[in-house]
């Protein structure tokens, strides 16, 4: 912990100036929604250096984070009120506490980015923590990884793929092509969904 103090303290600065952009972003998200008491709610989570990065050359208010932007529209179309975006590091601390807040807070909260192989993609391993849960090896998220990747050893980087949090769900949608199962799943644990950060994977 004492390790990240600086580094948390130097990403607190960089999320400040960065704050003018992000409410704007969530208001825009809400323009044709309508606030309703018992209204079904939801909060987007971005994770990842790089965003905050991105965020800090954005200019005249164009932003890089797709992400938020097509989540937004996919859930005011389901009648979904987006409260609250909001953009943090790769650091755990950071990650879990976030968790913890938001999913408290609302009906669903989904989170994007952090999900990869290389040792800065701990957005589970936060998730565990924001619900004082341990990780595990899925079973069927094990079989899907060395199908990709071929054998595996437990402490592999590939392994950190299918290492979730204990009450993990697997979420398996329909290919709206071919209306059969789709072969990846969409990890879930209580009321927070957890989507990759690659545009292109996560639409």
């Amino acid at each position: 912990m004492q390790q990240a103090l600086p580094r948390i303290s130097s990403v607190a600065k960089r999320v400040q100036r960065i704050g003018a952009q992000i409410i704007p972003m969530a208001q825009n998200c809400n323009a044709s929604s309508t606030q309703k008491d018992g209204a079904v709610t939801a909060a987007i989570l971005i994770i990842g250096d790089e965003i905050l990065k991105k965020f800090m050359f954005t200019l005249q208010g164009h932003t890089v984070d797709t992400n938020s932007a097509f989540l937004c529209r996919g859930l005011r179309k389901l009648g979904v009120t987006v409260e609250r975006i909001t953009v943090v590091p790769d650091v755990q601390e950071v990650i879990a506490k976030e968790v913890a807040q938001l999913s408290s807070s609302v009906t669903h909260l989904i989170t994007s980015g952090g999900i990869g192989p290389t040792h800065d993609d701990v957005t589970f391993e936060s998730v565990a923590k924001a619900f004082g849960e341990g990780l595990h090896a899925h079973p069927e998220l094990t079989k899907l990884v060395e199908g990709f990747f071929g054998p595996i050893t437990p402490n592999s980087a590939q392994m950190k793929l299918a290492m979730v949090p204990v009450s993990a769900k697997l979420n398996f949608g329909i290919d709206p092509q071919t209306g059969q199962r789709n072969r990846i799943p969409l990890v879930s644990v209580r009321n927070v969904y957890i989507f990759p950060g690659i545009p292109s994977l996560l639409e």
